[in-house]
């Protein structure tokens, strides 16, 4: 059976999110058909121009996805399942290249139907605050500089992206805070070359430029860090009364305030993660959770990471977790039945899929069920 490492299975999923995207080139596209089309040396017929009917090209996906679960299970994207339930439906993100590639000629799967209350995905949004108080709007601000005073510059790259840089002189730092709305995502490189990937509802507060012996941050929400190293000036992540100290790495921070516990997720390097009740080192492919003390597991950094990759990635997650992650993509709300159900799901599925994929793939399951009206979730049995 063929296996696939962990760069492999990131570079077919960041090509799955271009192609959905439209912002594919021509050979990463063929790249991407190759790799669907190969299942153990064999080929997955399922291109279009192959489907003598609608039915027929519907049944030519799903038997490729049938054929690919054996692929899949020996690698690390999981199928959603009921943990109690024998029954299991593959989510494979980058297989939604093939439906999206024929919706223009062909009907689509009625997991993927459209809803007449249907939420698109959120997007490219962000608000960038001075420290004399003006806001700039990043969606509606044309690309180029925004910020410069005293040799230091904000300039926006893109649609995505902002970064600091610095003169040989500057006269002033500010504190500057980048904030996300629900339904937004935005990435900054801060004047060290730090990269910092804010995920939905979140916040950044950081100096226009480090001075002093370390580099301090604050978060609220979520990020994940590349950080520039540096010996001399440790690097320091503040967030609910905790902190995460670092001097070059990789690591996730998860600190929404509806979320029972904070979670450090680390990838690369080490990091020190403390608050009153004591200090964690963290090995990479460890996990902290924080509360009002910390305990450290082995993490599913997939799960962790998976925002910032263009995905939703459930383990064994129960559903008022999965609907929180919705609501701050999404901007719903989620209302629940009495009594539901204490089952947990598993699976993966792109995030810029409109909340109606998400919710009829889970309704798959066979387990829950949803209606969606007017930006309100009602989920039953």
């Amino acid at each position: 059976m063929l296996m696939q490492d962990h760069s492999t299975n990131e570079r077919y999923r960041y090509l799955a999110q271009k192609q959905l995207q439209g912002t594919i080139s021509p050979e990463e596209s063929a790249e991407l058909a190759a790799w669907l089309a190969y299942d153990d040396g064999l080929p997955l017929e399922v291109p279009p121009a192959l489907a003598e009917s609608a039915d027929l090209h519907e049944k030519k996906i799903l038997d490729a996805i049938e054929r690919k679960i054996g692929w899949r299970k020996s690698g690390r994207i999981r199928m959603l399942r009921v943990a109690a339930a024998a029954a299991a439906v593959l989510l494979i993100a980058a297989l939604a290249w093939w439906l999206a590639r024929s919706s223009s000629t062909v009907p689509s799967p009625s997991f993927i139907t459209q809803h007449e209350n249907d939420r698109p995905p959120g997007g490219n949004r962000a608000v960038l605050t001075l420290g004399n108080g003006q806001r700039i709007v990043l969606d509606s601000s044309a690309n180029g500089i925004l910020f410069s005073q005293g040799g230091i510059q904000a300039v926006k790259l893109d649609s995505s992206a902002l970064a600091y840089s610095t003169g040989s002189s500057p006269e002033e730092v500010q504190m500057h805070t980048l904030s996300t709305p629900v339904g937004g995502q935005f990435r900054i490189t801060l004047s060290d070359g730090t990269g910092v990937w804010l995920n939905a509802a979140s916040s950044l507060k950081f100096p226009s430029l480090f001075t002093g012996q370390d580099r301090q941050v604050e978060i609220t929400g979520e990020a994940y860090f590349e950080v520039a190293p540096d010996k001399a000036r440790p690097f320091k992540v503040a967030f609910n009364g905790n902190s995460v100290e670092v001097l070059g790495t990789h690591f996730n921070v998860m600190a929404y305030p509806d979320e029972t516990k904070s979670k450090v997720t680390l990838l690369e390097g080490s990091v020190a993660v403390s608050n009153p009740s004591g200090r964690h080192l963290l090995k990479p492919g460890m996990q902290a959770l924080i509360g009002n003390t910390i305990t450290t597991r082995t993490a599913n950094v997939e799960e962790a990471v998976a925002w910032k990759n263009g995905l939703f990635i459930f383990d064994n997650e129960d559903i008022q977790g999965i609907m929180r992650k919705l609501s701050r993509w999404y901007d719903v709300k989620p209302v629940y039945a009495a009594g539901m159900p204490g089952t947990t799901f598993s699976g993966t599925i792109s995030r810029y899929s409109n909340v109606s994929g998400v919710l009829q793939m889970l309704e798959l399951t066979e387990s829950i069920r949803f209606e969606l009206k007017d930006g309100t979730i009602q989920v039953s049995r």
